[in-house]
């Protein structure tokens, strides 16, 4: 039988300063997906069911949102490379969401 799915959301004046997902709910039980809202999109992490994680940064519009935001630009640090940046505001008209899957390699270690 599938485990319930389960989610937290938060906005953002509400939202803790910090969040560990240790995805091992022997240890600690923890919803699927966690969301923390702020004006203009929301952030948004669910674990899939065979333990990835989707990161997912979600821009509002006027359509479905109380307030409307948009991409004005992206960046990524690339081990050996530093900062990047990968686009301008002209590059990204449109553009409601951006994810990215991650794979743990290890599993976290407690401090």
């Amino acid at each position: 039988m599938a485990d319930a799915f389960t989610a937290r959301n938060w906005p953002i004046d509400n939202a803790p300063p910090r969040i560990e997902l240790l995805g091992d709910k022997m240890k600690r039980p923890e919803p699927a997906q966690h969301i923390i809202e702020f004006p203009g999109g929301a952030i948004e992490v669910s674990r899939t069911t065979d333990g990835l994680y989707w990161a997912h940064i979600i821009v509002e519009d006027q359509r479905w949102a109380r307030t409307e935001g948009r991409v004005v630009g992206t960046r990524l640090f690339i081990e050996g490379q530093g900062l990047t940046e990968i686009a301008d505001e002209a590059s990204w008209p449109g553009v409601r969401q951006i994810a990215v899957l991650i794979k743990p390699l290890i599993k976290p270690v407690r401090k």
